[in-house]
C-alpha cells in the first residue's frame, strides 16, 4: 500500500552492538488488569466527541532493515500521511522525522542522514486503475463485529486466528483507514476475545502521549507484538515490534513501530 522511501545511512562493523541501533526501550508501570483496561477504554471510546471514519491515515513509523548479504543498515524514522478515496487512486507523503541521535550520538559507523527533519522524502501517487484494495475493506462503513470481521479478512485474519494473528490484520486495516472510535471498541472486543493479551503497563509512546501497552500472543516466538490503547481516547494509536530472542542475526530491541492519529 505505501511505498516506503529506505533512508541508507551506514554499515555495520562486525564488531558494533546491533542493539544499538535499536530506539530506546520504552519504560512500563503498572497498570489495572486487562478487563478494567478494556472497560476503561471502552468508556473513553464511548464519550464524545467521536472520531469520524475516513478514508487514509496519518502515522509516524520507524523501520530497521538490514541487508544480510552486505551488512548495510537502513534505519527509518518518517512521518507518513497517506490518503486515498474510492475510484480516485492515493497519495503518499513521507517526510522525514526527527533522528535518534544527535551528531555527537551516532553509533559507530552510521553516518548522517541525508534529510533534516521535515523534509521530503517521497511522494509516491497511485493512480485509481492501479490502487487496488479489496472491495470488504474498501467498503467498510459499519462498526459490528461482522462488519469488522468481513474488513479483517482482507488483511489474513480467520475465524479462529490468535490476538497475534488477529492483530497483524488490523494492522494492515489500520494502514488504509482512519476507524471511528465505535469501530476501535468492536476491534478491542474481537482482540479480547481472541485470547492471550496481557497487559504490560502504563508508558509514553514515541509521540508523547499517554498510553497502555497490551502484548498479543506471539505469532513467532523471538518476536514480541505491543499495541497502545491511549489514556484519553481508548483508541488504538500504534504498535511496535520486539524481536526478544536471536532471531536471523537481527538485534535485540524493537525493530519496527507504527504511531497512529498522529497529530491528534
Amino acid at each position: 500500500m505505501v511505498v516506503i522511501a529506505l533512508v541508507a545511512v551506514g554499515v555495520l562493523n562486525p564488531a558494533q552492538q546491533a542493539v544499538a541501533l535499536t530506539p530506546p526501550p520504552l519504560s512500563y508501570a503498572a497498570a489495572s488488569p486487562l478487563d478494567e483496561v478494556m472497560g476503561e477504554a471502552e468508556t473513553a471510546l464511548r464519550t464524545p466527541p467521536d472520531t469520524a471514519q475516513v478514508p487514509g491515515v496519518h502515522s509516524v513509523v520507524w523501520g530497521w532493515s538490514v541487508q544480510m548479504d552486505t551488512d548495510e543498515v537502513e534505519i527509518v524514522p518518517q512521518d507518513v500521511t497517506f490518503t486515498w478515496a474510492p475510484g480516485q487512486g492515493s497519495r503518499t507523503t513521507i517526510v522525514a522525522g526527527e533522528s535518534y541521535w544527535s551528531e555527537n550520538e551516532r553509533p559507530d559507523g552510521v553516518g548522517p542522514s541525508p534529510y533534516s527533519p521535515g523534509d521530503l522524502i517521497d511522494e509516491v501517487v497511485t493512480p485509481a486503475e492501479e490502487f487496488t484494495l479489496p472491495a470488504d475493506a474498501l467498503n467498510l462503513t459499519g462498526s459490528s463485529p461482522a462488519d469488522l470481521e468481513k474488513a479483517l479478512v482482507v488483511f489474513g485474519a480467520t475465524p479462529d486466528a490468535s490476538s497475534g494473528e488477529l492483530f497483524a490484520a488490523v494492522t494492515g486495516l489500520l494502514d488504509y483507514w482512519t476507524l471511528s472510535d465505535e469501530q476501535h471498541a468492536t476491534i478491542l472486543k474481537l482482540l479480547d476475545d481472541a485470547g492471550g493479551l496481557t497487559v504490560r503497563g502504563e508508558t509514553t509512546d514515541r509521540l508523547g502521549r499517554d498510553v497502555i501497552g497490551v502484548q498479543v500472543s506471539q505469532v513467532i516466538p523471538e518476536r514480541r507484538e505491543t499495541f497502545f490503547i491511549s489514556e484519553d481516547t481508548g483508541r488504538i494509536v500504534g504498535m511496535e515490534s520486539e524481536i526478544i530472542k536471536p532471531l536471523d542475526g537481527l538485534p535485540l530491541g524493537v525493530i519496527t513501530y507504527a504511531m497512529w492519529d498522529a497529530g491528534r
